[in-house]
């Protein structure tokens, strides 16, 4: 096509730090003209050199930062080159495929991330030839979740959202085989974008089944984990990835929209149960056994306190609030789990977690709410309750600090 041609060509005699302006005018004709035809797509594709250009501008990590308005640009421009073009897709993804894949998720992030990403996805939807597999589509994605975790940066990248929600929404059974050959890192970033979608209440889709169930035969698998790694106080990835897959159980067995995904998998409940009482039993060494003693106290939480001011990032934060959220979710109606909650005696374990601890938030409520579940109508469960004898309020640090007493207000004089 003769008017890309003639484009191409004005483009690659000028230097980019001197004719910025100039550049600027030629990408924004280019990427006007790809969208009145393909001939124009494909004579730009097979240029060599429009593809050296891109090498230079378009694929350099310094240009984000030195030529943003060329760089942002070039990237523009060969988006539109594949749009519904095959052809041109295919060409691309053979000459670029490893450089774009890599830029997508490079930082600093920003708009230049969801333009690459959407070269990916227009040629993943439309690719018979399997020039993108899955495998390589959403560790591109996931990559650039942990790059925006880590910046804390807030802009939109659309086309993320776009290609997780296709894995997660639309191909579960994809999604499953490509998570098991996912690194740990990985992983508790595909965990987390799932937890942060179901936080949302599940906007452009519900999970599929087959992608939930997996996750309960997970953490039934690696549960053991969260106590022998901590308890070894060594490598927390895994442990990390069970806590998240927590956070999913729980959003899932708590929502109305998925209330009925775990309500016959006793065996999730028994692990769930089993896990809290130990972390329960655990808490009551004299070490604490190997886990962060409980934060009951208004000293521990006050800016001046020597405690460690990163707690809340340690995999040992809300273990016990998500174990009790969890057990109470699954308890709800639920009388073969209410048997099960008999039977392996978590109903002591539950009292327990009737305290405050500023390292498990609600942990109280939860607790509370679990043991109501538990005992509607199970004469069983209230039996157990009915026979417990009354020994005063149990001992709390922070209402003593303030002076609270039964729920009253009382101002002494400590002097």
């Amino acid at each position: 096509h003769s008017d890309t041609s003639e484009l191409i060509q004005r483009l690659v005699n000028l230097r980019v730090t001197e004719n910025a302006e100039e550049i600027a005018g030629i990408l924004k004709s280019l990427r006007l003209l790809l969208t009145q035809s393909q001939e124009s797509q494909e004579t730009l594709a097979r240029s060599a050199e429009f593809s050296s250009f891109l090498d230079v501008v378009a694929f350099n990590p310094i240009m984000r930062t030195e030529q943003r308005v060329a760089h942002n640009l070039s990237l523009q421009v060969l988006a539109n080159s594949v749009v519904n073009n095959e052809v041109t897709q295919r060409l691309t993804w053979n000459l670029h495929g490893s450089k774009i894949a890599e830029q997508a998720y490079a930082s600093p992030v920003g708009s230049s991330n969801n333009v690459l990403l959407m070269i990916m996805y227009n040629i993943f939807l439309s690719d018979r030839g399997g020039l993108i597999t899955d495998q390589v589509a959403l560790q591109t994605c996931l990559r650039l979740w942990r790059a925006l975790n880590e910046a804390q940066c807030t802009y939109n990248f659309e086309y993320l959202h776009f290609f997780l929600e296709h894995f997660i929404v639309q191909n579960g059974r994809a999604c499953v085989a490509c998570y098991q050959k996912l690194d740990t890192e990985d992983r508790v970033a595909f965990l987390d974008y799932v937890a942060h979608y179901l936080g949302e209440n599940s906007p452009n889709g519900e999970v599929t089944l087959f992608l939930l169930h997996h996750f309960a035969k997970e953490f039934r698998l690696k549960s053991d984990c969260i106590l022998r790694e901590t308890l070894k106080l060594k490598h927390e990835l895994h442990p990390r990835e069970v806590h998240t897959l927590l956070r999913i159980i729980a959003s899932v067995s708590g929502s109305e929209k998925y209330a009925n995904v775990y309500a016959t998998d006793q065996s999730l409940f028994i692990n769930v149960s089993s896990l809290l009482r130990c972390v329960v039993a655990a808490g009551k060494e004299p070490d604490g056994g190997g886990l962060d003693k409980p934060m009951t106290k208004l000293e521990e939480v006050a800016l001046t306190s020597g405690i460690d001011s990163g707690y809340e990032k340690k995999v040992s934060y809300e273990l016990k609030t998500l174990l009790v959220r969890c057990s109470a979710n699954l308890l709800y109606e639920n009388k073969e789990n209410k048997g099960y909650c008999l039977d392996t005696q978590l109903l002591p374990a539950l009292l327990e977690c009737t305290t405050m601890d500023a390292r498990n938030p609600l942990m109280r409520e939860w607790s509370i709410l679990a043991i109501r579940n538990a005992c509607i109508n199970c004469p069983e469960a209230q039996q157990v309750i009915a026979g417990l004898t009354m020994q005063g309020s149990a001992p709390n640090d922070i209402l003593s600090e303030l002076n609270l007493d039964m729920g009253a207000l009382r101002i002494s004089d400590r002097r």
